[in-house]
């Protein structure tokens, strides 16, 4: 592709791509939040961010933003369950504005580079962290960088895909400026259902603390790399300060991978947001290690304003712990959750059904640790292998064909089965999980008694109950 010497970029167009799934949960695009900041702090360039999460019908609302803009490049950003609509996206506006470069990022692109790059309306691909190659990308456009240089990036040449070194991970995390939610309509978010499903306070916004994760679960992504990078607890409890007095945030959804690696970080974070008298709700739908907490973290977060919290626990099959490399002392977690429960704190769980070579017997024996737990709440989800990942790995080692495009993948509603377990008996069991799991009189009584925002939340809560449980 040709870039005009000289040229001045003005406009740059940043989109989530998203399906219309009205029923699923929702949260402000944190990534490209993060993407638009680190621009507006390096360029003269105006970001404008189009969600599609906020329930669009279909890209046409994308295609009108573009249009309006005119932007010198759009910036499209996907999961694996939005791969679909995020070819479309850029199909479409390639019709439209054939002459402005598209480059895409994100979990999907990162995974399936060379299927993504297939595409010729998509022009380049960013792997991983993307602030750095997205910023040489625009200096490319302004006549200042050449393609080869930019790590982390990834184009066609004569119709062969040239993929550069990978860019280095940011190291010092504190020196990122802060997301900036002023590029997006934080009240519409407020409004749909949200990460998480439960919330304290209306008014919340979504926060990392950290980049990465030491851990090497077979099914997980790569995007922030293998190595937890950590802000400085001073530099968390100054966007929160920001968040609160800026935007009126009364609630933190933490949605990293890993926030408590290290106890002493975690806790003195706790401290500093009791000290500076901060008055807010704090939720972890992800990125708490059960194994590694203990009850002295627990009782500051609680302090801080911690309300609920998720515990992954995946499989209670000690053989399939180690298979996937998670290797969880799940007995120490169990603990965790029943202190946790005790304090009043609503606790969650994650189970994954169906690994690779996962028996019936094994499967049960999971919903059985779940059903005899303290917890409140509990999700079971059919596992997925994506490519790139050793959990696909395993899969095809099993003998499993796995999809590779996902072009109609639908997260929630998938019936991939890589396990050893008929596509029957791995339905009746997940569905099976969730009746004896919530329909217990006991666990009932100790949720309602600790539920905020019942009117609100009890209805979406039954909703979900009755498409997981006899639906889906």
């Amino acid at each position: 592709m040709e870039r005009g010497e000289g040229s001045s970029a003005k406009r740059i167009l940043l989109v989530h791509a998203a399906g219309y799934f009205p029923e699923s949960e929702k949260a402000p695009p944190l990534g490209l939040l993060y993407l638009a900041s680190y621009l507006r702090a390096r360029t003269d360039v105006e970001v404008r961010i189009v969600d599609m999460q906020l329930n669009y019908r279909d890209e046409t609302p994308v295609v009108r933003a573009a249009e309006e803009a005119r932007p010198v490049l759009v910036g499209i950003s996907a999961m694996t369950a939005n791969a679909r609509q995020m070819h479309m996206v850029a199909r479409r506006i390639k019709e439209r504005l054939p002459d402005v470069p598209v480059v895409v990022g994100g979990a999907h692109p990162s995974s399936y580079p060379e299927e993504t790059l297939q595409d010729p309306t998509i022009d380049f691909l960013v792997a991983g962290e993307g602030e750095e190659p997205l910023l040489k990308l625009v200096r490319w456009l302004e006549g200042g960088e050449q393609l080869e240089n930019i790590r982390g990036l990834s184009y066609r040449v004569d119709g062969t895909v040239v993929s550069n070194p990978p860019m280095p991970y940011h190291e010092r995390l504190d020196d990122l400026p802060f997301p900036c939610y002023d590029l997006v309509p934080l009240e519409e978010y407020h409004r749909l259902p949200r990460v998480g499903v439960i919330f304290a306070r209306k008014r919340y916004a979504t926060m990392i603390s950290s980049r990465g994760c030491p851990y090497r679960c077979a099914y997980c992504h790569n995007i922030h790399g293998k190595r937890n990078r950590v802000r400085s607890p001073e530099n968390v409890v100054a966007e929160i300060e920001e968040l609160v007095g800026r935007f009126g945030i009364g609630e933190i959804v933490f949605v990293e991978d890993m926030f408590n690696l290290y106890p002493e970080r975690t806790r003195e974070i706790a401290r500093r947001i009791v000290a500076a008298g901060l008055d807010i709700r704090m939720s972890f739908p992800i990125g708490l290690r059960g194994d590694i907490m203990d009850e002295e973290t627990v009782k500051l977060l609680k302090d801080a304003g911690m309300y609920r919290c998720m515990y992954a626990i995946e499989t209670a099959s000690p053989r399939l712990q180690r298979l996937i490399r998670k290797n969880l002392d799940v007995d120490k977690v169990l603990g965790i959750i029943e202190k946790t429960a005790r304090m009043g704190i609503l606790t969650h769980g994650a189970f994954m059904l169906g690994f690779p070579t996962e028996t019936a017997e094994e499967a049960r024996h999971t919903v059985d640790a779940a059903v005899r737990s303290s917890l409140h709440t509990a999700a079971f989800y059919r596992v997925v292998p994506f490519k790139g990942t050793y959990l696909a790995e395993l899969a095809e080692a099993d003998g499993k064909e796995i999809e590779r495009t996902f072009e109609r993948f639908e997260f929630h509603k998938t019936k991939l089965n890589v396990s050893r377990m008929s596509d029957e008996v791995l339905d009746r069991c997940k569905k099976s999980a969730y009746r004896r799991f919530y329909l217990d009189p006991r666990r009932l009584v100790r949720t309602l008694r600790l539920l905020p925002n019942k009117t609100e939340i009890i209805p979406e809560l039954v909703r979900i109950f009755i498409r997981k449980a006899f639906v889906w």
